[in-house]
């Protein structure tokens, strides 16, 4: 079985004070465009002049290995290093409206609507009237960032929301540009054509506010608040721990069963939902409704454009304040939280979530650190003993699991809420071999 999972960790220099997009012509990302051909790492090293973002991301291909690869080398890069202009901007969309058209000619014409729906602010950015600017239809054809309500009310850490939307969708066109390169020489020589994708879940962490006795004030160490923002294509998903040991979904699975997606796709490709011989549904044959690459389906709105959602982090006391002194903001922009003293998080493919459901994940991870002791106990080996179990009772799919430590790591109840539902799936698993 060929492995077409994949993992990316990784630190990025963020200017988070940014806001609006730069007047720089289309040849400021020339770097990245000379990197469409190329499927291996980038080679470059910051100097990190701005904020630092962690990110964590994992991916799992379908078609073959070449998407889920393509997309860790290329992904983060292109978050952090793309120059987000008007002429970028416009290129990217009119590649999309034109070369690969149906669904997207819609989508482009909204663009103002996914901007915004990006940030979270879609009940934030209103006119003066306040009519919803983006629903405007004498605005349709405008673009947001000359609005002034965009100036004025859009702050850096949501425009850095804009730059996950846009980071996604370049590489998505990135991968599939190189796809049409690779199959244009596979056609000449008859060989079978490559038709891959991948799912992708990345979580990426900023410091809102530390001590000042702490010199890093980093997302993982007590005493910090933190932002973590989660960006999500496909089945891959994000749990979080919470400090009572509870198991929190990030993200939704971007099935045809999903009503979100459901609604997106029927309003342009109604006949194409389907239920296979396993009850499932799907769509066009796709189990994805997201996903990078797989370009015959492209048109008909299978996007890489990813679901984003935020939350605080980190110190309890500083998460209470936080809310209190920015109430009506966190309101409006539907920033989450879950008390403060967050454990850990989890990302994982749909290798493990088919077998276990999110309690269970989180209580592999944290009945194993209590056997070895928290203090004693790493993310990494209880990463490694959640994928161990799924093997164990009988899981046939690749399964990746990053365990990332919070705050609150260790600190969680005593407590394992299925652990006789493991024991049984793993007495079953035993019996079935």
């Amino acid at each position: 079985m060929t492995n077409e999972d994949a993992h990316q960790v990784g630190v990025m220099d963020i200017d988070l004070q940014q806001r609006t997009v730069s007047t720089d012509g289309i040849e400021a990302n020339e770097e990245l465009e000379k990197r469409i051909g190329q499927i291996d790492e980038p080679e470059y090293k910051n100097r990190f002049e701005h904020s630092k973002v962690f990110s964590f991301s994992v991916f799992d291909g379908h078609g073959g290995s070449e998407g889920s690869t393509y997309v860790r080398n290329h992904l983060l890069e292109n978050i952090e290093r793309m120059n987000i202009s008007d002429a970028s901007i416009n290129k990217l969309f009119k590649f999309y409206q034109k070369e690969i058209g149906g669904y997207w000619r819609r989508w482009v014409r909204r663009k103002n609507l996914h901007l915004i729906n990006s940030m979270g602010l879609e009940s934030y950015l209103v006119s003066p009237k306040g009519n919803y600017t983006v629903r405007d239809p004498e605005l349709e054809e405008k673009k947001l960032w000359d609005l002034p309500e965009f100036k004025e009310m859009v702050s850096g850490e949501d425009f850095f929301k804009i730059r996950l939307l846009l980071g996604f969708l370049y590489t998505d066109y990135q991968f599939l540009n190189y796809e049409d390169k690779i199959n244009d020489a596979k056609h000449k020589e008859h060989s079978h054509l490559l038709n891959a994708g991948s799912t992708a879940t990345s979580a990426f962490f900023y410091t809102i506010e530390k001590d000042k006795s702490n010199l890093n004030g980093y997302f993982y160490e007590p005493d910090v608040l933190s932002r973590l923002v989660v960006a999500h294509v496909g089945d891959t998903r994000a749990i979080l721990c919470d400090r009572d040991g509870m198991a929190r979904s990030l993200t939704q699975d971007h099935h045809p069963s999903n009503p979100i997606e459901s609604r997106r796709l029927t309003r342009y490709s109604a006949g194409l939902m389907m239920t296979d011989s396993f009850g499932e549904e799907r769509f066009a044959n796709y189990a994805n409704t997201r996903s990078f690459g797989d370009l015959t389906a492209k048109n008909i709105g299978i996007t890489a454009e990813p679901e984003i959602s935020e939350y605080l982090i980190g110190d309890m006391r500083k998460v209470q304040k936080y809310k209190r002194d920015n109430k009506n903001y966190l309101k409006k922009t539907n920033i989450l939280d879950f008390g403060g003293d967050e454990c850990f998080l989890v990302l994982v493919s749909d290798g493990v979530t088919n077998m276990l459901s999110d309690q269970e994940v989180v209580d592999v991870i944290t009945s194993t650190t209590n056997n070895k002791g928290s203090l004693r106990g790493t993310p990494k080996e209880a990463a490694q003993e959640v994928v161990q179990f799924v093997e164990c009772i009988g899981g046939m799919d690749n399964a990746t699991c990053l365990v990332i430590k919070l705050g609150g790591w260790g600190k969680w109840p005593i407590l394992d809420r299925t652990g006789p539902l493991r024991e049984s799936k793993m007495m079953s698993g035993r019996r079935e071999r």
